[in-house]
């Protein structure tokens, strides 16, 4: 199957003499916020790159994604990971509160705050800046994807144009062209109000979850009743425009954490989640930021273990 239209020059497998990573924050005066970012600059090609944004869960920072982005710039993206103040590590560093208080940061505010500095972070491609020895124009602001974990997923859904009541699809940013929503979750944390969240939706989405990414901030329910919320996610997608460019991961036995792609932590995620995953998310990124819309999903495929699958439209 053919998935490049474009010249393979622009993934090519041109060795960089060094890929640096750079860690330093932009600032958005009007909010009079630094978002931090790490940016990863390609490992492969010498053009401009096409770019995935990466957007931590509820408590993260920068280090989150870190495994999937090892993998991404070796495949020739620039990738950044960017950090949302309020709603990051800083709520449980040194704090008291537990899950009160990570449930008071995972409200609607801190989403808008998310939308808009990955909007910050995308204008800061756009216009070439830089972040220590990264230089952002390396990357190509018209081939624009973002990937997030758990209340990251919510944020790049809300990128995609998740609709929300008489909102409507009120984050919907038009210059991100797919997103790979990791852990995803419909409004309430109930199957039942996913047709409407994500139906209309107008780009590719790849969405991975599994039979054990439950939600320590959904107490109220049991395990199977958020494993089958995040499960309706994939169905109630809209088609991609090539019948194969949204993309559904099923996992046996993944839990929530295993998707976050973290390299550090008190538990290392699953290999085997982290593999198929990443293989799978660059394949995508590749036919939406610089392919033919329809992803080669065979190396994903041959590491598929049994309860485990891929669904495509």
């Amino acid at each position: 199957m053919r998935h490049l239209l474009i010249p393979l020059a622009l993934l090519s497998a041109v060795p960089a003499l060094s890929a640096p990573v750079c860690d330093g924050s932009l600032s958005d005066p009007s909010r009079d916020r630094q978002i931090p970012v790490r940016v990863r600059m390609p490992e492969t090609g010498s053009g401009k790159a096409p770019v995935i944004l990466f957007s931590h869960g509820l408590g993260g920072s920068v280090e989150a994604g870190t495994l999937y982005a090892q993998q991404w710039v070796k495949a020739g993206f620039l990738v950044v990971h960017v950090q949302h103040p309020g709603s990051d590590r800083s709520v449980w560093q040194g704090q008291a509160g537990g899950v009160g208080k990570l449930k008071a940061a995972a409200g609607g505010q801190q989403l808008k705050d998310r939308v808009i500095d990955m909007g910050r972070v995308a204008d800061a491609v756009a216009a070439g800046a830089r972040v220590g020895a990264c230089s952002l124009g390396r990357g190509d602001a018209a081939r624009l994807g973002a990937a997030g974990h758990s209340f990251g997923a919510h944020t790049v859904l809300a990128l995609a144009g998740q609709t929300y009541g008489p909102l409507g699809a009120a984050g919907r940013n038009p210059r991100f062209r797919a997103v790979a929503a990791l852990s995803p979750m419909p409004p309430g944390n109930d199957a039942a109000n996913a047709t409407e969240a994500f139906g209309r939706i107008p780009i590719p989405v790849l969405t991975a979850t599994g039979s054990a990414d439950g939600s320590p901030l959904a107490r109220d329910r049991s395990l199977e009743e958020v494993v089958a919320a995040r499960a309706a996610v994939f169905p109630a997608l809209p088609a991609s425009r090539t019948g194969a460019g949204t993309v559904g991961l099923w996992l046996d036995g993944a839990t929530h954490a295993d998707f976050g792609g973290n390299a550090g932590g008190r538990r290392a995620p699953d290999a085997h989640v982290v593999a198929v995953t990443t293989a799978a998310s660059t394949a995508f990124f590749r036919a939406h930021l610089a392919g033919d819309g329809r992803p080669d999903l065979s190396a994903a495929g041959r590491l598929l273990q049994p309860g485990d699958r891929i669904d495509r439209k």
